[in-house]
């Protein structure tokens, strides 16, 4: 009960600070009119809280003509969390494999390796992409087979190559902390326990070592969701893709800038906090199994 409240606290506090956030540039755009910044601050934050319990009447013009909001941000949205989502799993189940593979070999490789990894992590998301973007491109040249869509058309939307792009960056950054993580935990009396037993380095990793990392890992995943969407904005913009971003980008009224910020949160929040809920019990439950 007492995590529920918690949990329920941060997103109470998320949504305001969201609000407030929506509302600040009010501040710097009082020219014209009679009401002070402060004044025209809260003003506009009424204005969004309305605008939020009466979301049905938010309109946006689009090519001339005024459509509601919502519905028309669900298909967008829809395929925005669709590429959050499968960037997060293939992001998080790469870099767990990648892990127990660099573990395999002797420590001085590995350190090379970590160099290597530094170097990618610095890269920019725009030149990943355009390369991967090209490489598909000369592939198809070659060979007259097109490995993935490169672009949205219409109703042909590309899918997987947005999502391997969305993930690389992010492969990096789980994967350079997951190393640690291993690293730190290699040293523990379990794992010497348990190569004194005769078991085995590998199945150590993966049961004994990846278990008691898997939580530390999950919260390096809200850093690593943050920085997704950062990316979202590159990824939809040079694939044609008419997602969340589209909208967030295109249309800054605070009240349909908020309620956008609010569309794309509250689903990313609640994925978050059930799968922590599921590791935990999960671990929980394998450490009981155990005893």
């Amino acid at each position: 009960m007492k995590k529920l409240g918690g949990m329920v606290g941060q997103f109470i506090a998320a949504c305001i600070g969201i609000v407030i956030f929506g509302a600040i540039p009010s501040l710097f755009f009082t020219v014209g009119t009679e009401e002070g910044p402060l004044a025209m601050f809260f003003k506009t934050v009424k204005s969004i809280l309305y605008s939020l319990v009466h979301y049905d009447e938010l309109t946006i013009m689009m090519r001339g003509t005024e459509y509601k909001l919502y519905p028309l941000i669900l298909e967008g949205a829809l395929y925005s969390l669709t590429l959050i989502l499968g960037a997060l799993i293939l992001a998080y189940i790469t870099s767990i494999l990648l892990t127990i593979g660099t573990m395999q070999f002797p420590k001085w490789l590995r350190e090379k390796m970590k160099f290597l990894i530094l170097f990618l992590e610095s890269l920019p998301d725009i030149l990943v992409v355009l390369v991967l973007q090209l490489v598909i491109i000369v592939l198809y040249k070659k060979t007259d087979f097109l490995l993935m869509k490169v672009v949205t058309v219409g109703d042909s939307q590309a899918l997987l190559l947005p999502i391997i792009c969305l993930a690389l960056l992010p492969t990096i950054q789980l994967y350079r902390i997951t190393v640690h993580l291993f690293e730190e935990e290699l040293f523990k009396d379990y794992v010497l326990l348990g190569r004194a037993k005769g078991l085995h380095h590998t199945f150590l990793l993966v049961v004994h070592v990846f278990r008691n990392t898997a939580i530390s890992l999950f919260f390096n995943l809200k850093k690593t969701i943050w920085f997704m969407l950062s990316t979202l904005v590159v990824v939809e913009l040079l694939f044609g893709i008419f997602g969340i971003t589209y909208y967030l980008t295109t249309y800054m009224a605070p009240e349909v800038f908020t309620f956008i910020l609010l569309f794309l949160f509250v689903p990313i929040f609640v994925f978050y906090h059930i799968v922590k809920m599921i590791i935990e019990r999960t671990i929980k439950g394998g450490e009981q199994s155990h005893d």
